[in-house]
């Protein structure tokens, strides 16, 4: 599978010296698309192409891409950022975290109560019998209602 873009790391400060560079602060983390490296025109004479595969583990020169900090798409120098590896497209639509739901998730029997109780139990007023029955001992008094909840 060919990436489409690799992620590099700033090593050190740049300043924006034209109106298309873009900052870098040290820890920056930045985007280059393969296709700006295939478009890099290539230093000195004219000869070979700028990019060949595996170039783009030692920049040189200018890149083009986006600072994900910042959000700025610019160039800035290939010497003072490091290669960190390919960027993987996900497939298919983003995921979304699932809310939090107090009580767990519902059951056959309705939502559960700390410790397991059933809300008849608890609203029966005998919570040390329900703890007790529901951890099988009658003489356990190291779980009770007041101290879950």
């Amino acid at each position: 599978m060919a990436s489409e873009s690799f992620q590099y790391r700033a090593l050190f400060e740049y300043e924006r010296e034209r109106g298309d560079d873009i900052g870098l602060q040290p820890g920056d983390t930045l985007t280059v698309a393969k296709a700006s490296l295939l478009q890099a025109p290539a230093p000195g004479p004219p000869g070979p192409p700028a990019y060949q595969d595996g170039d783009e583990r030692s920049p040189r020169g200018w890149l083009h891409g986006t600072n994900d900090r910042t959000k700025e798409t610019g160039d800035f120098p290939g010497t003072f950022v490091e290669y960190v590896g390919a960027v993987v497209p996900r497939s298919g639509p983003p995921s979304r975290p699932r809310p939090w739901t107090p009580g767990g998730p519902p059951t056959a029997t309705g939502p559960q109560t700390p410790g397991g109780l059933c809300p008849s139990d608890l609203a029966s007023g005998s919570r040390t019998e329900a703890v007790q029955r529901d951890s099988g001992s009658s003489a356990s008094p190291l779980k009770t209602a007041e101290n879950i909840i």
